[in-house]
Order: structure tokens, then sequence, then C-alpha cells
């Protein structure tokens, strides 16, 4: 599996102080979410996996639109979150605000729902599952996934066999994207950075896929 993890862009909430746990993108976001477009379109995903929260799922967008894929939205890709509940919007209104998603069963049909009381712990269970669910559905394949900084982090330790107990960090600013080659006995992280054409990474020689 190659799998491209990506952070959304800039959203209105990575610039207030008060909580806005679902805020859409800034102009400054939308540009991001397009200059990730342009570095993925060399990379050929055929699926696109994305976070419920508007900012990912407006990320996610344009390569959707560029690529004619839809969005597939998985619910425990969300933000982690810690400071109270938090009710999205159902599966027929993520639709008519962005028609490339698609819902699974675990998006409520009266608008999604996140309990708010992620613990380090308890974010990192939720990313195991995620991962465990990728390797599941996608490996051989190429998925890009949007989704969020405290997550991504999570699914990243997963990915790397490594605790959350670590202190281990990744650069993880808005639009940056993890490109992983994930094999039955190896797992290679081949870039992190900002948006750019992936494959041409000149420092990346690529292993070959499984």
């Amino acid at each position: 599996m190659e799998l491209f993890i990506i952070r959304h862009g800039q959203s209105i909430g990575n610039l207030i102080k008060e909580d806005m746990p679902d805020g859409e993108l800034t102009e400054l976001g939308r540009q991001q979410a397009a200059e990730v477009c342009e570095g993925m379109k060399t990379a050929n995903v055929a699926y696109i996996v994305s976070s419920p929260l508007m900012r990912a799922i407006e990320t996610a967008q344009p390569l959707a639109r560029w690529m004619n894929l839809p969005i597939e939205v998985w619910k425990d890709t969300c933000e982690v979150r810690s400071k109270g509940p938090y009710k999205g919007p159902s599966p027929q209104r993520l639709a008519e605000m962005y028609p490339e998603t698609v819902c699974g069963p675990e998006i409520e049909e009266d608008g999604w729902f996140c309990s708010g009381d992620d613990t380090e712990d308890t974010a990192a269970v939720r990313a195991k599952a995620v991962y465990a669910r990728l390797r599941e559905r996608f490996m051989g394949k190429r998925v890009a996934l949007f989704a969020h900084s405290g997550f991504n982090r999570h699914l990243l330790l997963a990915a790397l066999g490594l605790s959350h107990h670590n202190g281990v960090s990744f650069h993880n600013d808005n639009g940056s994207i993890f490109w992983l080659t994930v094999q039955p006995d190896r797992t290679v992280l081949n870039y992190v950075g900002g948006p750019r054409v992936i494959l041409e990474h000149e420092n990346v020689k690529k292993p070959k896929l499984n």
C-alpha cells in the first residue's frame, strides 16, 4: 500500500482562541488544498479517505475533483478532541455541501457524533483501528487520507509500530504530507514535508509495491 497521510489546510479554528470543532478552510487553507492537489497529481491515488470534519473534506476536494474520485468519510479519522461533545452534519447534509462525499454506516443519519472525551490512550486505540482498516482495505493500492495533526501523529505512530508515550512528534504544518510504503513485513516512511510533486522527490528511492 502507498499511503499518503495529509493534514488539512489552515482553518478558521487555527486562527481563533475559542473552541471551533468544525471550522471551514480560510483563503490560505484553500490555497494550501490546491497546492496539495498539485503535489499529489503524480501520486496516482485510487482512493481518497477523509475525516468528517469540514476542513479535512475541503482539503481533499480539489484532488477528488482532479482524479474524479469519491471521498470516503471515515468517522474514526476525526481529530483528537477532549473539549466536550460535538454533533456534525448528517450524511445527506455532507453530500449537499460536498457532493464527492460517500459516508459509511458509522456516520449517524441525524448527524455524526463525537463524544469529545478523547485521551492519548483512546486516540491511540482509534488510530490503530483505522490503520488496521487501511491495511485490510487497501494493501497493494494507493490511498490518500486527509485528517488532522493530532490524529495523524497517532496514525503515523501506529503505522511505524511506535508507542504514543515515547514523545515522538512529526513536522505537521497545515498541508503537510506523509508518504509511507506499507508492505506485509515492513513499512517505509518515504517523505515528510509540505506539498510538492511527490514522485519527483529526488532523494526518495521508491520501494517495490506489494
